[in-house]
């Protein structure tokens, strides 16, 4: 049997360790925290379990929801879409659990006739075919080759871009408009126009689950990869444990980590491979869970967005029964100009806590506890003609048997997008052997 590896713990690397469990492979699955999940990994806070990313799961995750089924099935809770901006000094929800006609007309005013123009053959375009919802499909090729000479706040006029547009970027990739592409912008619809639900008992739990079923999945934490080279026939990782330098070799290896850590993996291997990858833009993200004594939202108010000048990108209730818990996400310009590496958690909860009192009950609500995260690469905005980036990228590995790579910059950032990608990565090398 050829020996296996998956470089990466994430999300991405756990798809990939499922698909190549099903395909009988015996896998060595490298993670360089003490712990895999990465950033939908968890914290557990005075016996609370407390998910970071990926809590909404789409009604369309067809291939994310297979995974649960096989690791015993789970219980869905409805989550759903509700939130609010303010705009012109006025509080402006949309929700898709009001009147869908209501919702429709909130959006088309949001977007003006301009923006509903631009927006209406996108949203046509997914809603005729999922698939179009991915990376790299031919509508959105044919945007960003039309496009991706100007970035996504070019595209929309003024007032779309601020009120809708921008809500969606620096939420989902941490970018701003004008850092952003029209030809990625269908992965970003997808998750739009979708519907989502929550596990009952959290990802933690089938993180718990997954490891007690990985039956031919050997799980290495506190491994980290430093290097990945071919000697040979084989494909040979330098990586380091405990402060010992050690290698391993293989058959087949796939490298499931965001394109910037991986980039630095063939720096001298693979150069060029390298330098592709170190085109995928990354942006950082701070995110702070808090606990209160009390109700922070009511029950139709359960989120808010707020503008470029405020460092906090969104404030939304940890679930549609914890409206006294408060995920706080930092993300975009003003955030990375206020947050760094360094910023004392409980100031940055304080930050959040003072922009949130005019619209929320914080005041007075004395908070229980918190957990904080800043994420460093955080989320994928992607490149400007990210499928020809894509293209080159598959190039080179055709050059490379054996390896193959994935992760959140192939199909998109979602998780059904992660695993998409996991599954075709899989099958490439499946393919190789009978080739």
């Amino acid at each position: 049997m050829i020996r296996t590896a998956v470089i990466g713990g994430g999300i991405s690397g756990i798809a990939a360790a499922f698909y190549l469990q099903r395909y009988g492979c015996e896998v060595d699955l490298y993670e360089s925290a003490d712990r895999i999940g990465g950033r939908i990994g968890s914290e557990c806070f005075d016996g609370n379990w407390l998910d970071f990313g990926g809590k909404n799961i789409g009604r369309k995750y067809r291939r994310f929801r297979e995974f649960v089924s096989e690791q015993g099935g789970m219980d869905f809770e409805y989550f759903g879409f509700n939130t609010s901006q303010v705009i012109n000094g006025k509080v402006v929800r949309l929700s898709k659990e009001k009147d869908r006609l209501f919702n429709i007309l909130r959006v088309l005013s949001l977007a003006g006739f301009g923006g509903t123009m631009r927006l209406l053959p996108l949203i046509q375009a997914v809603q005729k075919d999922h698939q179009q919802g991915y990376l790299n499909t031919p509508y959105f090729n044919a945007i960003a080759e039309q496009f991706d000479s100007k970035p996504l706040s070019s595209f929309f006029p003024t007032g779309c871009t601020e009120h809708l547009i921008r809500p969606v970027t620096v939420r989902m990739n941490g970018a701003e408009p004008e850092e952003y592409y029209p030809g990625n912008f269908g992965s970003n619809l997808a998750l739009v126009l979708d519907s989502y639900e929550q596990l009952k008992q959290g990802m933690h739990a089938l993180l718990d689950r997954f490891r007690e079923n990985a039956k031919l999945i050997n799980i290495l934490t506190g491994k980290h990869v430093r290097a990945v080279e071919r000697i040979g026939n084989t494909i040979t990782l330098h990586y380091s444990s405990g402060g010992e330098d050690a290698t391993a070799a293989y058959g087949r290896v796939i490298v499931a980590i965001p394109a910037i850590q991986a980039a630095t993996l063939f720096g001298d291997t693979l150069p060029e491979l390298s330098a592709l990858l170190g085109q995928v833009r990354y942006y950082p993200v701070a995110v702070a869970i808090a606990k209160y004594e009390e109700s922070v939202f009511p029950d139709m108010q359960r989120a808010m967005v707020f503008d470029r000048h405020s460092p906090l990108s969104n404030a939304g209730a940890y679930g549609i029964h914890d409206l006294d818990i408060v995920r706080y996400t930092f993300s975009g310009k003003t955030a990375r100009s206020t947050i760094a590496p360094e910023s004392v958690p409980e100031e940055v909860i304080a930050l959040g806590e003072k922009i949130i009192e005019p619209y929320f009950t914080i005041r007075k609500n004395c908070r229980r506890f918190f957990v904080y995260k800043y994420i460093n690469p955080g989320l994928c905005a992607y490149s400007p003609y990210h499928y020809r980036t894509l293209g080159e990228i598959n190039d080179l590995l055709r050059l490379f048997d054996g390896l193959a790579l994935t992760g959140d910059y192939h199909s998109g950032a979602s998780i059904e997008a992660c695993f998409r990608a996991a599954e075709a990565s899989v099958e490439r090398l499946m393919q190789q052997d009978t080739a």
